[in-house]
């Protein structure tokens, strides 16, 4: 889920930060200069292009954005702005069509590739996205957002950005920062800000081994009149509607199942092993939301799980000390197999078409390979 969160809501931090000479201007004077251009932004529409490259995927993304001030405050005395994102390109089909609106008080996050509606209160937008493709805001811009107290900034020189004169800052978080965001890698970023505007136009984000993102305006206009009507939603007649505290709710408390329950629940055909190692036998059906089905194997030898969902699951997975990843193919798929020293086990990923699995448990490389290659 990591990598679709990054491409969606990096427009959505990108608008937050923009709402936000022959000399080089200082840090702190760029820093102030953006914070009176975010004051003075009551409106703004944008398109933005997202790359986004990790050892995995490369993915590009293009997305239209208007925001706009609303005029209140929130419990905390901030100002609310309402906002609409709607995703024009992509190299992911299923993101093409996308539609997210906050009016202030209500969000509606649409796939219309899936047809589906997740929607709740304003304020738990952020919670409820975290379940969804949208996930969660790009760290940098978040880092940026805290101020100077958070981040160290370093004026690189001045350059152009299509044919636009800009600040280059370079951008790396505190070592106490670090810490208490719990981040263990280090995390590097670069903008470029408009030196007339003090607006960003775009932003490099590096995070070594997890990938290396790039946003990018491609247009852009503040304070100019925008149709109310762009900030509601009306859900398609057809369309599933998913309330977000419910959905949340599902992601975070996985159900036990039968397994004719589990493939009525989900959207994909539920695969069975034909080929368990020898004592195994099935325990328990895990259904997670109407996304993830966890089958849970377990024996005198040892215990298996075949996991399988049209979501973000074995991306995560960080080989442990002494383990070794290999690139293997299941039934012509590429895949990767982790396998652990001193009888850890094994753990096995792939994907066909929109359904991902993984196959992990006290098994050798070998017996997860057939598992794999007997789903039926």
């Amino acid at each position: 889920m990591r990598r679709l969160t990054l491409l969606l809501l990096a427009l959505i931090s990108t608008l937050a930060l923009a709402a936000c000479g022959p000399t080089l201007p200082t840090a702190e004077e760029i820093v102030s200069k953006m914070e009176q251009a975010r004051a003075a932004t009551q409106s703004a529409h944008a398109t933005v292009a997202i790359d986004f490259t990790s050892p995995e995927r490369t993915s590009h993304i293009v997305v239209e954005g208007w925001t706009e001030q609303t005029g209140t405050n929130d419990a905390a005395g901030k100002p609310m702005s309402r906002m609409r994102a709607e995703v024009r390109a992509s190299t992911e089909p299923t993101l093409v069509g996308m539609v997210v609106v906050n009016d202030g008080t209500t969000f509606w996050l649409y796939n219309q590739a899936k047809n589906t509606v997740v929607t709740g209160e304003a304020a738990k937008m952020k919670a409820a996205t975290a379940a969804t493709p949208a996930g969660t805001a790009t760290l940098l811009t978040n880092l940026i957002a805290q101020g100077l107290d958070a981040v160290d900034l370093a004026v690189l020189g001045s350059e152009q950005v299509a044919g636009t004169a800009t600040w280059k800052v370079k951008v790396t978080p505190k070592a106490a920062t670090s810490t208490q965001l719990q981040l263990d890698r280090m995390i590097e970023g670069t903008l470029w800000v408009d030196t007339d505007q003090a607006l960003p136009l775009k932003l490099i984000l590096d995070a070594g081994d997890l990938g290396r993102g790039t946003v990018e305006v491609q247009s852009f206009e503040t304070n100019q009149a925008i149709d109310a009507t762009r900030f509601t939603f009306t859900p398609p007649a057809d369309a599933q509607v998913v309330q977000a505290a419910e959905l949340v709710a599902q992601q975070q408390a996985p159900q036990v199942a039968s397994l004719a329950e589990a493939r009525a629940a989900v959207a994909f055909t539920l695969r069975e092993p034909t080929y368990l190692p020898a004592d195994l036998a099935l325990v328990e059906v895990r259904l997670i939301s109407t996304t993830t089905v966890i089958l849970n194997y377990s024996g005198t030898g040892g215990s298996l799980s075949v996991v399988q969902s049209n979501a973000e699951v074995g991306n995560d997975r960080v080989p442990p000390t002494d383990s070794q990843a290999a690139d293997v193919l299941v039934a012509g798929n590429p895949a990767t197999l982790i396998t652990g020293s001193a009888n850890q086990g094994s753990f096995l990923r792939w994907q066909v078409g929109d359904v991902r699995y993984v196959v992990a448990g006290t098994l050798t490389g070998d017996e997860a390979l057939k598992v794999a290659e007997g789903l039926q």
